[in-house]
């Protein structure tokens, strides 16, 4: 979260004051904020909801996913990405990713199997998958696409909004994502067939209420992860910041990148989309891990900065309850015991050395936001005459 201010704490004020907290009734925020997300990102419609992590279960449901089958996730992203499977009783599947820190298509074609049913790339730290190579292989195998974009809200790819490309798209609106509405998310559904389906999966009592009596389809179980009007009215602020967000990012990023003096030996490492990353960092890489730690010391000086291999609940070797095979509360609600993903292989032991490698020898450095040209023209030459010392 970048920037919040006097409109969030009015337009949260009006709400607390008028006492119409409830997503169904009088108080139209929850609706509105999903109008204007859908509008954003070019969606057929969007369920905001408690968190990223629901929406990506919401996503899941909505796609009838669940027991006998697995969703392939990548090396690097929040653990959450891999949770939303293990809950609705499918396995989760490790893909390696490939420079860019993004899943790798030609790895996820590899880990195709008769019992895939879903792929999930995450667009990881603002920057947009190599979505057309996903989408071919994808489209080539006949599975679903839910594009998980908590770490991209806004960014774009090939002139798209993240999100749009797939089936369904997954955002979050927590303290630590682009915008923020304190905690929150959005699935946002681009087929109209899945619209119903991921209302119902958004919230079990829907067809209590009025808006739930609207829609054809019939229900099905699930829980609740309702929003509230005093959320959804922040959110509506911050999506009015967004684009004013990311141009700011996405200039000091630019200018960043063209005045730091790398070592010959280490480069940037160019986005699938330059124009839709969202600008909060950039991506330097070593030929060595140890030059890479020394690296990283310089840029965490000066910009902040961590190899990605470091950022534990990210990496596919620390989900410990995926990796043990930990499952559900109860025995009996368990997708790594349930019968029908007997022989579904999973490959959580085996080091990934692809994965491995580029999260060792990669930098993560974060980009500014707010600074002046000349604020950022300041950074650049503390950084150069800082390399000086690199050897």
């Amino acid at each position: 979260m970048y920037i919040a201010g006097k409109q969030e704490a009015a337009a949260a004020e009006k709400i607390i004051t008028s006492l119409t907290y409830f997503r169904y009734g009088t108080g139209q925020e929850v609706k509105a904020a999903e109008n204007e997300w859908s509008q954003l990102v070019g969606s057929k419609d969007t369920v905001v909801v408690t968190s990223g992590t629901a929406a990506l279960q919401i996503a899941l449901k909505a796609l009838g996913i669940g027991p006998g089958d697995s969703v392939l996730v990548p090396t690097y992203t929040y653990v959450a990405t891999p949770l939303a499977v293990t809950t609705v009783g499918a396995i989760p599947i490790y893909v390696d990713i490939d420079e860019q820190l993004l899943m790798d298509p030609k790895d996820l074609k590899r880990k195709i199997r008769k019992h895939t049913k879903a792929v999930i790339p995450v667009h990881m730290a603002g920057m947009p998958c190599n979505m057309k190579a996903i989408l071919k292989v994808a489209k080539e195998a006949g599975i679903a696409v839910i594009e998980d974009c908590c770490q991209c809200d806004g960014g774009s790819y090939k002139g798209k909004r993240v999100g749009s490309l797939g089936d369904m798209g997954a955002f979050s609106f927590n303290e630590y994502k682009i915008i923020s509405s304190g905690e929150g998310g959005a699935c946002a559904i681009n087929k109209k067939k899945y619209v119903q389906r991921a209302r119902s999966a958004s919230d079990g009592g829907l067809y209590a209420w009025n808006e739930g009596k609207k829609l054809a389809d019939k229900a099905f179980c699930s829980s609740h992860y309702r929003f509230n009007n005093i959320n959804a009215a922040i959110l509506r602020q911050q999506i009015k910041r967004l684009d004013g967000i990311l141009k700011s990012l996405r200039n000091a990023r630019k200018q960043l990148i063209k005045e730091i003096k790398l070592p010959k030996e280490c480069h940037f490492v160019e986005s699938h989309d330059e124009e839709g990353n969202c600008g909060v960092c950039f991506l330097v890489q070593a030929p060595t891990l140890k030059k890479a730690k020394k690296l990283d010391a310089i840029f965490n000086d000066v910009l902040g900065s961590y190899r990605p291999i470091n950022s534990s609940r990210h990496i596919y070797k620390d989900w410990i309850v995926v990796n043990e095979k930990r499952g559900g509360h109860h025995p009996d609600w368990d997708c790594f015991k349930h019968p029908k993903n007997k022989k579904i292989k999973t490959n959580y032991n085996k080091p990934l050395k692809q994965s491995d490698d580029y999260l060792n020898r990669t930098v993560l450095v974060r980009v500014p936001y707010g600074k002046s040209k000349a604020a950022v023209s300041q950074l650049a030459k503390t950084l150069n005459k800082a390399l000086e010392s690199y050897k």
